[in-house]
């Protein structure tokens, strides 16, 4: 029933009336979802991202790019005002009584109506909710990457290899040792609502072909990231249409080596890479009269591939 409205929510000129891709997500998600409920180590991960750190970008220091004469500089001129007894200023230094008084009573007045008060040191961002409690945080170094080279997939399905803690009060005594992405969705909007017959085909086909392009690019950004995998599934869709396919590293090595080539320190590969393609099944309907039965049992395959997928970086099944 839910499928159904989905679908009808998608279709609809009234409430899509410009045809976009959007509506056609949570017709894929409740699919997705549905397909891995009853398998504990299967997640769907919406707008996944795939991305990898050229391999000559570091992380900057405060200093990194500066004249090494005007670090030198401030260095004696620190060293000078510290043996002149001279006070380094801070954000509120030389602010006013008035100031200051005015400030206290606002934060009195914000407080008593529970206005949470950030002081001038802190950031923002930096301020756990109050319900989120100490075992649930990871104090591990989150420093963003600079310049990764990235893509962002519509859909992915994470198989997540975990370990039980001793620990109950941290993520609910479970620790999170290795993922794997499994399967990557791709969702193109559907065709103009006005055609029929050969002309809606050839344009279904069309804009699946779109999404298997992209499919192919995310893969390759995937096996740059991940050099222990070897396949991945995927499944490229336009609206309720939808193929799928395995796509293998060597499918991709050509992508790989473009993708790659905006990486100062990549060398090419000394034998020629050969184009090679992956073979995309045919395509079906995810609700169609005809087609919805050899569409859920495409599906149970995929889902079955799934499960008896290992993750190489560890020895749990």
């Amino acid at each position: 029933m839910l499928s159904c409205l989905e679908t009808s929510y998608a279709f609809s000129r009234t409430f899509n009336s410009r045809n976009l891709e959007f509506y056609w997500c949570p017709l894929w998600c409740h699919t997705l979802f549905v397909l891995v409920e009853n398998v504990p180590n299967l997640i769907v991960a919406s707008q996944f991202p795939l991305w990898f750190v050229k391999q000559n970008d570091q992380l900057e220091g405060a200093d990194d790019g500066d004249d090494p004469e005007e670090v030198d500089e401030r260095a004696v001129q620190g060293e000078e005002d510290v043996a002149a007894g001279i006070q380094v200023t801070g954000a509120d230094d030389g602010d006013g009584p008035e100031e200051v008084e005015e400030r206290t009573v606002q934060g009195e007045e914000d407080a008593a109506a529970g206005i949470q008060v950030l002081s001038n040191n802190e950031e923002e961002g930096d301020h756990e909710p109050d319900l989120l409690e100490v075992g649930d945080i990871s104090f591990a170094s989150t420093v963003p990457e600079k310049n990764a080279e990235s893509v962002l997939v519509d859909f992915t399905i994470v198989r997540l290899t975990a370990v039980p803690q001793p620990e109950k009060s941290r993520y609910g005594g479970w620790r999170i040792t290795a993922r794997s992405p499994c399967l990557l969705v791709e969702v193109k909007r559907f065709v103009s609502r006005s055609l029929k017959g050969d002309e809606l085909d050839a344009e279904i086909r069309s804009h699946i072909n779109e999404a298997r392009g992209d499919l192919v690019v995310q893969a390759g950004h995937f096996f740059i990231q991940d050099k222990s995998e070897d396949s991945i599934m995927a499944i490229a869709a336009a609206g309720p249409y939808w193929s799928g396919t395995t796509i293998h590293r060597g499918d991709v090595g050509h992508i790989m080596d473009l993708i790659s080539s905006s990486d100062p320190t990549y060398r090419p590969p000394g034998e020629r890479l050969t184009k090679r393609k992956a073979k995309w099944n045919k395509i079906l309907r995810l609700d169609g009269a005809s087609s919805s039965v050899a569409s859920e049992a495409r599906l149970r395959t995929i889902l079955k591939k799934m499960k008896e997928m290992e993750n190489p970086k560890t020895d749990a099944k």
